[in-house]
């Protein structure tokens, strides 16, 4: 209870804390702090303007019994949805390098920009918005992901990059060994994340080479499900050349008529 018992002195409330997301009320009455026992990261707006914090347990017996991270609620100041955290820092070299790399983790962007990957924000463990891909736009059209994604899912994740290519964005997959997150790449070897940036695929290969390892292309089954993942892929591309190339190259490993592909595509309906 240290931080309520030091605004308690400087005259703030039980109920005000508690707007700020800082304090809760538990069910027997008593009062405590959200990020009791946990490293704080603060998290600012695009003005540097420090709006809530997420909290990560650092002892190894909390990890299995408390969630590993705690986050700010909605708040007057705080809003998930607008807020990538690390931007107010990585937005001048996002736009002088021309690309954003998206993380999931707060250390995850820590790590990574300290490797010398200053253009770099993460997501906080939520799904991408509009209105933070309508933030990412005014500083480049390109986006580098990290994300643990499963094409065949529907993840919050994979919605979340759905939508940026909706939005015309050029989006990339970095793709890193099974199991390790940029955080855990960068401090075993910072080198090695540059190496798996230079390596990232478009989204339509990770797609394309995701959805033919899953399901055997020569059966009909296998057709149809790699069908039904790579279609709406196929669809969210603005550019009809791009998008007619594709078509040809899902023809031509499908083993089928474009037109067929074409057929198949007017059926398909978006979401969002």
């Amino acid at each position: 209870q240290g931080l309520s018992n030091f605004l308690n002195s400087r005259g703030y409330q039980k109920g005000e804390i508690e707007k700020a997301g800082l304090g809760l009320s538990s069910e027997r009455g008593s009062f405590y702090d959200r990020f009791r026992g946990r490293i704080i990261f603060p998290i600012s707006d695009l003005n540097s303007q420090v709006v809530g914090f997420t909290g990560r347990v650092f002892k190894d017996k909390d990890k299995t019994e408390v969630a590993k991270y705690v986050n700010t609620p909605q708040t007057l100041l705080y809003d998930k949805s607008r807020i990538l955290y690390g931007l107010d820092k990585a937005k001048v070299e996002i736009r002088k390098k021309d690309f954003c790399i998206l993380v999931e983790g707060n250390t995850d962007a820590i790590m990574v920009s300290r490797a010398g990957f200053e253009n770099v924000a993460a997501t906080s463990g939520t799904a991408l918005t509009p209105f933070q891909l309508k933030i990412l736009k005014r500083y480049s059209d390109n986006l580098l992901t990290a994300f643990d994604m499963d094409v065949a899912g529907d993840a919050a994740t994979k919605r979340g990059i759905d939508l940026a290519q909706l939005q015309g964005f050029n989006v990339k997959v970095i793709i890193l060994p099974k199991d390790l997150d940029p955080a855990d790449v960068v401090f075993k070897n910072p080198k090695d994340w540059g190496k798996y940036v230079k390596e990232a695929k478009s989204i339509l290969d990770f797609y394309f080479e995701s959805a033919f390892s899953k399901f055997d292309r020569d059966s009909p089954e296998g057709k149809r499900e790699i069908s039904k993942i790579l279609l709406p892929v196929i669809k969210r591309i603005p550019n009809k050349i791009v998008q007619s190339h594709w078509v040809g190259e899902l023809a031509k490993r499908l083993r089928v008529k474009e037109e067929d592909i074409g057929e198949e595509l007017k059926k398909v309906k978006l979401e969002g």
